[in-house]
Formats: C-alpha cells, sequence, structure tokens
C-alpha cells in the first residue's frame, strides 16, 4: 500500500507539473485536447501497471491541487475541476468489466468511447461548476460552448483509438525497491518545486 500511495503521489505531480507547463502552452494555441489525451494516457497506464483502483482518481486530486496552486496561467479553479473530474470518469469508465477482453479492436473501441467521454464529462463540468463557485451559471453559455466541446472530444476519441492500446502495450520500468522511494520522492519535490516557482 505504501508503494501505492507513492506511486499515486509521484504520478500526480507529474501530471501537475506537465499541466502546468505542456498545458499551458497547449491551451494558448486552443490545443488542451491534447494535455487530456496525455492525462488519460498516464492514468490508463498506471492503471495497468499498478491495477489499484482508485489510484487515477488520487493521482487527478494531487494534479488538480499542485495546477490550482500555481502561481502562472489562467483559469487555474476551472482547470482544477477539469483535471480533478477527469480522475473520477475514469474511475467509472475503468470499473466496467471491458478490459476482459484483449483483442486490439476492442481495447482500440474503449479508447474511442474512454477518451471521448472523459474529456467531455471533464469539459462540462468546469463549465457548470466554475460558475457556480465564482459567479452564476447560464445554461446559454453551456449550449454555447457545446459543439468546441464535443468537437475537440472527437479528437480525444480518435487519438485514443492509438492511445489506450500502446498504455496496455508500453513496456514497464522496473526499479529496485530501495531506489524506488528515493527517486520518486527527488522527483515530486522537483516537479512541485517547479510549479510552484512559476515555470
Amino acid at each position: 500500500m505504501k508503494k501505492i500511495l507513492m506511486a499515486t503521489v509521484l504520478f500526480g505531480s507529474i501530471w501537475g507539473f506537465l499541466e502546468c507547463s505542456v498545458g499551458d502552452w497547449l491551451h494558448g494555441y486552443d490545443l488542451s485536447v491534447l494535455m487530456a489525451v496525455m492525462a488519460i494516457f498516464l492514468m490508463a497506464y498506471t492503471r495497468r501497471v499498478y491495477n489499484q483502483p482508485g489510484m487515477q482518481a488520487g493521482m487527478a486530486l494531487v494534479a488538480a491541487l499542485l495546477r490550482h496552486f500555481n502561481p502562472m496561467g489562467a483559469c487555474l479553479i476551472c482547470a482544477s475541476i477539469a483535471i480533478f473530474v477527469e480522475g473520477v470518469a475514469f474511475e467509472i469508465i475503468w470499473a466496467l468489466p471491458w478490459r476482459n477482453y484483449k483483442s486490439y479492436a476492442m481495447k482500440a473501441g474503449m479508447g474511442i468511447i474512454s477518451f471521448y467521454a472523459i474529456y467531455t464529462v471533464g469539459y462540462i463540468a468546469t463549465q457548470i461548476l466554475t460558475p457556480l463557485l465564482t459567479a452564476k451559471f447560464y445554461w446559454s453559455d453551456l449550449t454555447g460552448v457545446m459543439p468546441k466541446i464535443l468537437s475537440h472530444a472527437t479528437i480525444a476519441g480518435v487519438i485514443g483509438a492509438f492511445a489506450l492500446p500502446a498504455a496496455y502495450a508500453s513496456l514497464d520500468v522496473s526499479i529496485k525497491d530501495r531506489l524506488y522511494y528515493p527517486v520518486a520522492a527527488v522527483i515530486t519535490a522537483l516537479c512541485w518545486i517547479a510549479v510552484i516557482a512559476g515555470i
């Protein structure tokens, strides 16, 4: 359990670091969907390696906290909400028994469905929860942005057809236990220092 907890903090910190660096850069080009795809791939990979339900929601919580306390970037609340909701949506989808099927076609199909759904749910959640927390929610604001949400979700789904099978085919990296915790702690600390310093 200690190793799972360390991995949750480690991969959540890496995810948060990527959100605050690569994610901000992609957002400037209206390509935030690519950051979401990377996050879902990371969750899928860690689920395969560690096979621990709940771990990815924990990773999302760590990444959301890191994103929220980033002194740089815009819309910290909405980004944090999206990250956490994506982790919860991942846990719900991965509770389904689809992984019992080993064929590439099944993995590709679930890549399309899961990446599309996770991105859509995360984006819609930000459009509803952010105004409720900061101002006032209007349905017209949500309906006005729905075409953009669904078109970007389609991109996520298409990439997911290749990304999910890749996550399940990726090579495992093993490290001895006596090195695992120090290395994980150093990488985690570097991620947090970089973000708090305003990368």
